[in-house]
């Protein structure tokens, strides 16, 4: 469930070739560190990898940060559960000669992806708490929406596509991610913090479930366009449908034909309250929600 994560921790027994400012690279850690200059041939940083976490000491302060679960399965289109992020953890501790456990999380994403259509899920998405969706596109192909606030990012998006863009991974079957990016103080800032403060606390049984929660709680604050299936409507309904959609049509028909506008608007209510899809709508939510459960009971 968890993904990108950003977490940081102070060292207090430094390698000796970072504390001489040591231009050559080093070995520390398990990792080869490789030191990073400024315009005056300074060093300002060390930097490492472990398989696609990237890691940075700069002074006293180590920073890590990517996909958990992709450091662990080498892919985020899988479920990731409580005991495989138990097990991640623990394979990532052992790199290090400090506890990692005791590491502050800056920042962490949760997510789970289900077998969908971009048709159904992010494409019906209109606001969430206001704010308007953002496409995110890859050139001219649209293939998912996010929510972006000051301190979270929520994204829909197609899996597929963007496994077999970035990976040239096939997927066998369209998959959909829905994602919660958030740094700590969106989830400790509130009346009732959830408490993601260290790296133990992502492995904390009751606060792994209550970020699940959280998850389901954020699906459903998000106010979407019924989901409808066009094979069944007659092509004057589709039309009505379209210029009721369309800004400019909308407009149009509402400055210059205001008796038809609110003739139309009532024909397009009603036809939308007998058309939505709702047995497709709970079918949705009820995948994210077994993905969820899955990932809490395993």
């Amino acid at each position: 469930m968890y993904d990108t994560t950003k977490i940081i921790k102070l060292i207090d027994k430094l390698p000796k070739e970072a504390v001489a400012r040591a231009k050559e690279p080093f070995h520390w850690n398990n990792c080869l560190w490789l030191p990073r200059f400024n315009k005056y041939g300074e060093v300002t940083t060390y930097e490492s990898n472990i398989v696609n976490l990237k890691l940075w000491l700069r002074g006293s302060e180590l920073t890590i940060c990517n996909s958990l679960q992709k450091f662990y399965m080498q892919n985020n289109y899988q479920a990731f559960t409580y005991c495989q992020v138990q097990d991640a953890i623990t394979k990532l501790d052992a790199y290090f000669d400090f506890d990692l456990y005791s590491a502050e999380v800056k920042k962490t994403a949760v997510a789970v992806v289900i077998s969908e259509n971009e048709d159904n899920t992010f494409k019906n998405w209109i606001e969430y708490k206001g704010n308007k969706p953002i496409l995110m596109r890859n050139s001219t192909r649209i293939y998912g929406a996010h929510f972006k606030g000051t301190n979270y990012n929520i994204k829909g998006y197609d899996k597929t596509y963007q496994a077999k863009v970035e990976s040239n991974t096939k997927l066998p079957e369209s998959l959909i991610r829905f994602e919660l990016e958030a740094n700590s103080r969106h989830f400790n800032n509130r009346k009732h913090p959830l408490g993601i403060y260290t790296v133990a606390d992502l492995i904390n049984k009751s606060k792994f479930d209550t970020l699940a929660d959280e998850l389901l709680n954020i699906y459903d604050t998000i106010k979407k366009q019924p989901i409808i299936n066009y094979q069944e409507l007659k092509p004057k309904e589709i039309l009505l449908l379209g210029a009721m959609k369309d800004k400019d049509s909308f407009n149009g028909l509402k400055k210059y034909h205001k008796h038809s506008f609110k003739l139309l608007r009532k024909d397009y209510s009603k036809l939308l309250s007998s058309i939505a899809d709702i047995e497709l709508e709970k079918d949705i939510r009820n995948k994210i929600i077994e993905q969820i459960n899955y990932c809490k009971k395993h």
